[in-house]
């Protein structure tokens, strides 16, 4: 079992990218203007194919225009995720760079079917990726990457990764940009939401869900990055990573005026939009 739940939580890649924006600085004797950003625009690139037992499903919100980093930063986190060659397909290819993965996950999955021809237990074997648009606000947009996989055996592999770009710089939200989240105070907050996923009201009964935990005052961080939404900062958990496959994918949203002691100063400045960036140390 537990070589299994290693194996689930390989699948999961979930790639960072971004730049360090440079500090801004105005003259005395000028107003500051408040900044107009390029809107951003996506386009949906789509990939189907079926071929006997294998099949292929990708559907992706691609950015076709708006601020150049945001965009960049954006295509290369894409591009990372489908592992895309440099010399193979330009970024701003978005159908190209779909297309590219897909024929590649075609092969894959007619490999695989070959190994099940004439089995009566796996008719299809799938490979399937979505990468939409979650919420957008001034300061950030998020996006939501789901994966669907399908090789053969009890059951297929379901994983989803949320990803947060800022919008000044493009940087993306990670687990980097959070502290103090060994203390006891976001643990308490990481049970609780725990406690309402699952249904529960006493630490005792949630320790009975986690499978994986051995202390339940010690519940360890997601393996995916935490995203935020309108409602807060969301952390989700793979099957198996923490629980049963049969409890899905284990979500707490963490409210963002809760979250405050738990950001690095520098992700309050992206948040904020707050363009002083000089000092960049975080307590």
């Amino acid at each position: 079992m537990k070589k299994f739940l290693i194996t689930m939580l390989g699948l999961l890649v979930i790639l960072s990218c971004g730049q360090k924006p440079k500090s801004s600085s105005y003259d005395d004797d000028e107003e500051d203007e408040e900044e107009v950003r390029e809107e951003l625009k996506l386009k949906t690139y789509k990939f189907s194919e079926t071929d006997g037992m294998a099949h292929v499903d990708i559907s992706v919100e691609y950015p076709v225009k708006g601020e150049t980093k945001l965009v960049d930063a954006i295509r290369t986190h894409i591009a990372n995720h489908v592992e895309l060659e440099s010399d193979e397909v330009e970024l701003s290819d978005g159908q190209g760079v779909i297309d590219y993965y897909g024929k590649n996950l075609m092969n894959e999955m007619r490999s695989l079917a070959s190994d099940y021809e004439g089995d009566d237990y796996v008719t299809e074997v799938y490979h399937n990726w979505t990468f939409t648009k979650l919420c957008e606000t001034d300061e950030f947009v998020t996006f939501m990457g789901e994966t669907e996989l399908y090789e053969g055996g009890i059951h297929g592999v379901g994983y989803q990764a949320g990803i947060t770009f800022f919008q000044k710089d493009g940087k993306q939200f990670t687990s980097d940009m959070l502290r103090n989240t060994d203390g006891s105070d976001f643990q308490k907050l990481l049970r609780e939401g725990l406690r309402q996923y699952f249904e529960v009201e006493t630490d005792e009964q949630l320790s009975e869900e986690l499978i994986t935990v051995e202390d339940v005052n010690h519940i360890p961080m997601p393996s995916a990055d935490p995203y935020i939404t309108k409602e807060g900062i969301q952390f989700i958990y793979q099957p198996y990573e923490i629980s049963y496959y049969a409890a899905g994918l284990p979500t707490v949203t963490i409210p963002l005026g809760k979250m405050q002691p738990f950001l690095t100063k520098k992700a309050k400045e992206l948040l904020e939009g707050d363009e002083d960036e000089d000092d960049d140390d975080d307590e």
